[in-house]
């Protein structure tokens, strides 16, 4: 599997690794959750998960999947409550 980022992922200045171990350590999950940000890509994919530092706040994770194994992550911050009230659904 390949793991592409994109400058946009970088944004929020939150370390590759925490954004890899919120993806890895998920709480929350959804495929297909949001339209596609670039028409004619895919649908992004949802992760809310925790970073390396216990007790840290959780991060939300968007990526796009790319078959057969490419996955593109292009947004990583702390979780909103916008997508922390999915978690409740």
């Amino acid at each position: 599997m390949g793991i592409e980022w994109t400058v946009s992922a970088d944004k929020h200045e939150i370390d590759r690794a925490d954004a890899l171990y919120a993806m890895e350590n998920a709480v929350y999950f959804e495929e297909e959750f949001d339209e596609p940000r670039v028409p004619g890509r895919a649908k992004p994919t949802l992760f809310i998960g925790p970073p390396r530092m216990p007790g840290g706040p959780l991060l939300e994770v968007m990526v796009e999947m790319i078959p057969p194994r490419t996955i593109v992550v292009f947004h990583v911050m702390e979780a909103r409550p916008q997508h922390l009230e999915r978690m409740d659904d």
